[in-house]
């Protein structure tokens, strides 16, 4: 059976060659066995990714390099995306969401939260799937959803202002962050329909919840 995840050495740090047919949800899981498997092998070291095999973009190669992190005690210092050294930092997604020390030991939810589960942590919380419209989600730490919101979630449980959400989209009708709430019925634009390739970000600024395209740079702002 082919490998989708094949790890190989080089003189500057790891290639990975990934099968360019599987699904990218499949893929990251794959990544993260992969590297759960070998992270005695490993151990701390600081190193270059290259990517192989797959054409990606800048966002997927940046959510490989976090499951590798989240999987083992490797730091990714720089990517190698076509023969072109990148800042892992600046590849479209914000340096908090690499460094912040709680998302550091999150939880990962390989698939979605269905109708009528709770899913509870200490940390923060990465889905690779979506919040059900029933389904509930409370972190002490950062919220991190692949997919749609529907269901209820709460991010820096019970009172961890500093905390974030990020996920495609968000349709629930309320999201809390801390000691913070808000609710789509008064300002309907604030939780809307992500009607491009970017992903959302939630956040605690000037003491109310809001809402905004990650590139925006809300969660650098906070930083």
């Amino acid at each position: 059976m082919k490998e989708s995840v094949v790890i190989k050495s080089n003189k500057y740090g790891l290639t990975l060659v990934l099968d360019p047919d599987i699904d990218f949800e499949q893929l990251v899981r794959d990544v993260c066995a992969k590297f759960a498997n070998s992270r005695n092998f490993f151990g701390e070291i600081e190193l270059i990714l290259t990517i192989e095999g797959r054409s990606v973009s800048g966002r997927e190669a940046s959510v490989i390099a976090e499951a590798i992190q989240l999987n083992s005690d490797i730091t990714i210092t720089l990517i190698n995306e076509n023969n072109e050294l990148k800042d892992k930092r600046m590849m479209e997604m914000i340096d908090k969401f690499y460094y912040d020390s709680i998302y550091k030991n999150a939880k990962i939810i390989r698939g979605s939260i269905g109708n009528d589960k709770t899913i509870t942590s200490d940390g923060s919380i990465v889905i690779l799937g979506n919040v059900k419209q029933k389904g509930r989600v409370e972190a002490a730490g950062n919220i991190i959803v692949f997919g749609e919101i529907y269901g209820e979630v709460h991010a820096g449980y019970p009172d961890n202002n500093s905390c974030y959400i990020i996920a495609n989209s968000i349709e629930a009708e309320e999201i809390s962050i801390g000691k913070y709430r808000g609710s789509s019925e008064p300002k309907k634009k604030l939780f809307r329909k992500n009607k491009t390739s970017d992903s959302l970000v939630a956040a605690i600024w000037n003491k109310q919840l809001v809402c905004e395209p990650l590139s925006m740079g809300l969660i650098k702002q906070l930083s």
